[in-house]
């Protein structure tokens, strides 16, 4: 029922509008003919007595009349003297048009931004289960492991400045992260 009576406003409110729509076009077109003096149907008006050639001469008289004269040219100087009437020279510029331009940013390495996988090492370089644990291996092994991880760390700060991408990574990720609102 609710729907129904929606529907109703609905479609009461469109005739409204329709209804005030076409009494204004009646209204507007009552205004112009009295605004308009009444010709009888079906009459054309007249055609122009003159001809597109007419026209065009009389176009074309008009525009030479109201051109100006060609601007006087002053043959002497307020002091006397004749004025030169020549060519002016060539402009000299300075701007060097035969220089390609350069990039003066560093190329950029192939480096991958992406973390190093681990090596996968043989289980014949593991030490077996069944045997005791040497303890000079183990300190051999262990210091290779920390060179390893001291090499595959991530460069520090100062590193990163240096290199012209990463400081460029750095500006952006910084853009992109900033909250919108500070």
């Amino acid at each position: 029922m609710e729907k129904l009576q929606t529907l109703l406003f609905i479609l009461l409110g469109l005739i409204a509008f329709v209804w005030r729509m076409v009494k204004k076009a009646q209204e507007t077109a009552a205004q112009e003919s009295r605004q308009r003096p009444p010709r009888p149907a079906g009459q054309v008006p007249p055609l122009p007595s003159t001809s597109f050639q007419e026209l065009l001469k009389q176009m074309q008289a008009q525009n030479q009349a109201s051109q100006p004269a060609a601007p006087h040219v002053p043959t002497h100087t307020p002091g006397g003297r004749t004025v030169a009437h020549g060519t002016a020279p060539a402009a000299r510029s300075l701007e060097r048009t035969d220089v390609r331009p350069k990039s003066l940013e560093a190329p950029a390495t192939n480096k991958s931004l992406e973390p190093t996988t681990p090596t996968m090492r043989r289980a014949s370089s593991l030490p077996r289960a069944g045997s005791t644990p040497d303890p000079q291996r183990a300190a051999q092994q262990l210091a290779r492991h920390e060179e390893r991880a001291r090499q595959d760390s991530r460069p520090n700060v100062r590193d990163l400045l240096r290199n012209p991408t990463d400081l460029r990574t750095a500006f952006i990720l910084s853009e992109v992260l900033k909250p919108k609102f500070d």
